[in-house]
């Protein structure tokens, strides 16, 4: 009867014929060998206290010459719970997956901040006071110049280069600022995801 011992991350599967077994790691107590071809799991309490394998049932880990390199290959199974250890590329994986899920939120932000205040992002007024300098305010239709609930934009021409720079107040396209206070505002280039 062939017996195969699969790592599972957190558990070992034991396939046996149709049966399997899932042990998690954390019960087993100690391995080791029994009449020298055989391996006892001691998993310490319960009606499974014992699981005893058969070296020469063994098919997969394949080609292990003795049972003493079963039960090592066993225990290199309870060390790996999964992950193995922390590596830079492992980390770097981690950081994108991150970022893209900081993305999706300022995303979300952005669209919950829009359903809030009703906005649709319409042009309510343009500031060109200064000849180099324009304010764009979106809002929607009730909305006033004294309320939190513009999306102001900043677009600066400058006369040496002809270079024109566009930010955003607070470098985001959030409705959560006031048109009064658009010359007094904190303009950045956008920070997150466009709308």
């Amino acid at each position: 009867m062939a017996t195969q011992i699969i790592d599972d991350g957190a558990s070992i599967r034991i396939i046996n014929a149709s049966s399997v077994l899932l042990i998690n790691k954390s019960h087993i107590k100690t391995i080791d060998t029994v009449k020298d071809n055989t391996i006892r799991l001691d998993i310490g309490s319960g009606a499974l206290k014992n699981v005893f394998i058969k070296f020469t049932e063994v098919t997969i880990p394949a080609a292990l010459p003795d049972v003493y390199a079963l039960r090592d290959a066993i225990n290199a199974m309870l060390k790996n719970n999964g992950g193995g250890l922390a590596t830079e590329q492992k980390q770097d994986i981690q950081i994108e997956l991150l970022s893209g899920i900081l993305s999706t939120l300022t995303e979300i932000k952005i669209a919950i901040s829009n359903l809030k205040c009703g906005c649709n992002g319409q042009i309510m007024r343009i500031d060109e006071s200064n000849p180099l300098v324009t304010y764009v305010g979106y809002a929607n239709m009730v909305s006033l110049p004294g309320d939190a609930v513009w999306q102001i934009q900043r677009t600066t021409r400058f006369a040496t280069n002809d270079i024109v720079v566009v930010e955003w107040a607070d470098g985001n396209q959030l409705f959560d600022n006031i048109w009064d206070q658009r010359l007094e505002l904190n303009y950045l280039e956008l920070v997150g995801p466009a709308r």
